[in-house]
């Protein structure tokens, strides 16, 4: 975690405070925005150092699984706020962001630095055939809702998220338990949550190792997750009156803004290492976040929302194209073995023109 990012805590604890003296709606918005950034970059530290201390895959298995409890977290407040399209348009806009922005940022900075970077085709095609198959999950509800309007598709998305959360099981046993069939378990090599652990490793070590112990980083860890719960809450409240005064959609705000500031920790994980030459590792943390998102995060939320205001697995048609161009893409990328800095900038430019489309959304 960047030391800078410290100086940035109070301003989404000044959003928070201010919240009850009724401040003006989109000054709340901007400081719990940026305040949130921090807490998802202290998320990310604090799993970081208990990943590295626990060791093996069930690190790297910690590591994606809480670095994605910012999008948890204010898609659940989302949805209990009655803002489903904005919950799932964050599922969308986080796969997007990591699949592309994430990456395109990597390779710049990598190409930039050490030139042409090679990485193995067999770790990183593996990495983006799970991500397709994930994201194909999310896009037959779609489909079916299109073909099949009348059918009743809340109870089809619930089934959907029980097989989406029990590949997700099948997922852990495959990377983490090493079971590949045949006789005994196999190592693992190659695998996301490894790759994962290897990628905290690389991390924490490049900061002179461990800087806190396992009881300071499950504090960090609890009182982060708490403080995104109640500036969530403040940015949440102001969304509708923002958006409606900016004249922007809240499928922007879902799409673009929340995963922007709840993935902060995959961005400047997947850079850094991208930026030590280390590219395998890069891939794993940007498709690892997005394989937990669409396996874990949306079935979570789905079943989770009829605890308030069901929310379906059925996505905008323009979210669905742009999602399935930027997945497609990835898996075209990882297929020759090497990336350059130029692949890295027409990716960014192609997060760019997906962000200005959604920002003219109607």
């Amino acid at each position: 975690m960047p030391r800078w990012m410290w100086f940035l805590l109070p301003i989404g604890v000044a959003g928070f405070a201010l919240s009850y003296l009724h401040a003006p709606e989109g000054l709340l918005f901007g400081l719990t925005a940026v305040g949130i950034i921090p807490l998802a970059a202290l998320i990310g530290k604090a799993t970081e150092e208990l990943a590295y201390r626990v060791g093996s895959a069930t690190g790297g298995l910690l590591n994606v699984t809480f670095g994605n409890v910012p999008e948890l977290i204010v898609g659940a407040l989302a949805i209990r706020a009655n803002l489903v399209p904005l919950a799932q348009a964050t599922i969308i806009g986080s796969v997007i962001g990591n699949a592309s922005l994430v990456v395109g940022m990597s390779l710049f900075w990598g190409g930039i630095r050490n030139g042409i970077q090679r990485f193995s085709r067999e770790v990183v095609g593996h990495h983006a055939v799970l991500m397709i198959l994930s994201v194909a999950s999310l896009a037959l509800p779609s489909l079916f809702a299109v073909t099949s309007p009348r059918h009743n598709v809340e109870t089809l998305s619930a089934v959907v998220a029980c097989l989406l959360i029990a590949s997700y099981g099948a997922y852990m046993l495959y990377d983490i338990a090493g079971l590949r069939g045949g006789r005994g378990r196999q190592p693992q090599t190659g695998d996301v949550f490894s790759g994962e652990q290897e990628a905290v490793v690389a991390l924490v070590q490049d900061e002179q190792g461990p800087e806190w112990s396992w009881q300071w980083s499950v504090f960090w860890l609890i009182l982060a997750s708490i403080m995104v719960a109640l500036e969530g809450e403040v940015l949440l409240g102001t969304v509708r009156p923002v958006t409606a005064a900016a004249g922007v959609s809240e499928l922007f705000v879902g799409l673009v803004i929340i995963p922007i500031v709840g993935n902060v920790a995959e961005h400047f994980s997947a850079v850094i290492l991208a930026g030590k030459n280390k590219m395998d590792l890069s891939f794993g943390v940007a498709s690892g976040s997005a394989i937990q998102v669409a396996l874990f995060v949306a079935p979570v939320l789905v079943l989770l929302s009829f605890l308030w205001h069901p929310m379906t697995l059925v996505f905008n048609p323009i979210e669905i194209a742009v999602l399935a161009l930027v997945v497609g893409i990835f898996f075209f990328v990882s297929q020759d073995g090497e990336s350059n800095w130029l692949e890295g900038l027409q990716l960014m430019m192609l997060y760019s023109m997906a962000a200005i489309v959604f920002y003219f959304l109607p």
